[in-house]
């Protein structure tokens, strides 16, 4: 259900929407059991300072994490993560298509 949601957001461009099922499935990882101590620590960062969202990538435990970001949030958003630990922040930015 959140990716069939997911994807009709992509479609209308709602990030700020977008951003909350990427937390919702974070949570639901948690539960799963394939988060760790560390990349919750870097999601919690990322939506502390601003992001719309935030969650694991790939298979979890091995401390990728993807936050969806408005680009004025990105300042506060990349310090956050640093001082939360992250090694490496990279930015990516998604382009209308059209």
């Amino acid at each position: 259900q959140i990716v069939e949601e997911a994807r009709l957001c992509l479609q209308r461009g709602d990030g700020r929407r977008l951003g909350r099922l990427m937390s919702a499935n974070h949570r639901q990882l948690q539960q799963l059991e394939v988060s760790s101590a560390g990349l919750d620590r870097l999601v919690e960062a990322a939506l502390g300072a601003g992001a719309w969202g935030a969650k694991l990538s790939g298979g979890g435990r091995g401390g990728n994490m993807t936050a969806l970001v408005e680009p004025g949030a990105l300042p506060a958003v990349r310090a956050a993560l640093e001082g939360a630990g992250a090694v490496r922040v990279i930015d990516s930015t998604i382009a209308a298509s059209g």
